[in-house]
Parts: structure tokens; C-alpha cells; sequence
């Protein structure tokens, strides 16, 4: 089924080019973002007087997080053609695009579809012991802080997500003659970031959704996309707790 999502698209490389990324500098990359993360929202934020689950310190994670990422990536595209190899281009803005990106929006949606044939109004699972992950969220969203938490998680955890788990994990796959593997393979490793038990099931049709994006179009633009969208409805899904 998922095969057939995917279509034929662009075809992988033959052989391994000289500007895949090493399965190290990859695995490495994601490593230094979690633990980037973890280190700032758990170890540094608190000694210096914030609460773990305020939405400064959350927002402040998200951006210190991915600043150092896109440092990373910024030395590492210096490489010749290793943009390309880590889908850092631009995609062909034609229909099958379009076609593209809405079958990811209707896989990345499906829970959230799901709550809505249900009227269920708690975010992500549904359940109502999550109730109250929806009225702190939504109490978080107002101020500076809120405006900074909705700007990090909407747009900036998207870019450097997409830049790392469809660029880089699901690029250097592709380019080892991998397709349907490497779309999974990002899927499951992405539900690793978001390892809450109400987002599981989430994260995993988002992953898969942004996943088809990038591997038919040889972008992670149009994923991107999707994924803004996806977050976005998600937040705004979350003020419907009550």
C-alpha cells in the first residue's frame, strides 16, 4: 500500500555517490538534537530558575536545539553536491507536487481526522485523563512566551525535523537504494522525539505523511509544508479542549 503512495517517483542513485552522508554523521546529528534538547529543557532551563513545563523554557529549547543543528548543517553543506544529497532543494512545482503534499496532509492528519469523527475535543489521544494537556497548552499560547512557544513549534521544530529525519536520515537511505525502508525507517526514529504516549500514533502518520513527500519529490520543501500545516491544525485543534 505504501508502495503504491510512492509511486515510481525519481529514481534512486546507482551506487553510493561520494556526497551521501555517512550513516555516522547522520546518526550523530540526531544524537546532538535530542541531547540538545533533554540538556537545555531539563538540566540547564531549571539550575537557572525555569520550570520544565513553562512555555519560555519549552520555545527556548526548540530554538537553542535547532540553531545548533543548522550550524551543523551549514559547515556540512560547504561539501560539494551534499546538499542534494540531503534533499536541500528545491522541488518541481508541477502537479504531481501538489498531488504529493496532499496525500501527506490526509496520512499526517489521519488521528486527528479520527477525533473529529469522534467530537473528541482532548488533544492528540482523545482520552480524557489528556484533558489537561489541552487547557495547559492552550493557557501557554497567550503573552510573549505563548506567541514565542507557537512560533517554535509551528515553524521552527517543523525546519530543522524535516531538515534531519527527511534531509539527512531518509536522504543518505534512499542513496543506499532504500524507498519504502527509508520512509519507515525516518517514521519510527521520528516517534522517538515526540515519545509521549498521547502523540505516538501522531508523530508516526506524520513522519510517514512528510516521508512520501520527500522521497517523491527528492525535496524536503513540500514536506515541510505539510508539516507546518500539521502542527498548526494540531495547536489549534488543542484550544477545542474544554
Amino acid at each position: 500500500m505504501l508502495e503504491a503512495m510512492i509511486g515510481s517517483g525519481e529514481q534512486s542513485v546507482s551506487g553510493l555517490q561520494s556526497n551521501t552522508p555517512s550513516l555516522w554523521l547522520v546518526a550523530g546529528l540526531l544524537i546532538a538534537h535530542q541531547a540538545a534538547l533533554t540538556v537545555i529543557h531539563y538540566i540547564v532551563g531549571p539550575a537557572m530558575g525555569f520550570d520544565p513545563a513553562s512555555a519560555a523554557l519549552t520555545a527556548a529549547a526548540i530554538v537553542l536545539a535547532a540553531l545548533l543543528i543548522f550550524g551543523l548543517v551549514a559547515l556540512d553543506t560547504r561539501r560539494a553536491g551534499r546538499a542534494r544529497a540531503v534533499l536541500l532543494t528545491a522541488p518541481s512545482w508541477e502537479r504531481r507536487t501538489a498531488v504529493t503534499m496532499v496525500i501527506g496532509l490526509a496520512v499526517a492528519q489521519i488521528p486527528l481526522g479520527i477525533l473529529a469523527l469522534q467530537e473528541a475535543t482532548v488533544w492528540q489521544s482523545g482520552a480524557g485523563s489528556n484533558l489537561e494537556v489541552g487547557r495547559a497548552l492552550v493557557a501557554s499560547l497567550s503573552g510573549p512566551a505563548g506567541l514565542a512557544l507557537l512560533v517554535a513549534t509551528v515553524i521552527v521544530a517543523p525546519m530543522v525535523e524535516e531538515l534531519l529525519y527527511r534531509g539527512y536520515l531518509l536522504g543518505a537511505l534512499v542513496d543506499r537504494g532504500w524507498r519504502v525502508t527509508a520512509v519507515l525507517v525516518s517514521a519510527f526514529l521520528f516517534v522517538t522525539l515526540h515519545f509521549e504516549p498521547a502523540n505516538l500514533v501522531a508523530s508516526l502518520c506524520l513522519g510517514l505523511g512528510t516521508g512520501i513527500c520527500a522521497l517523491r519529490t527528492r525535496s524536503i520543501v513540500p514536506g515541510l509544508f505539510v508539516h507546518v500545516a500539521s502542527n498548526a491544525f494540531g495547536m489549534w485543534y488543542a484550544t477545542l479542549a474544554s
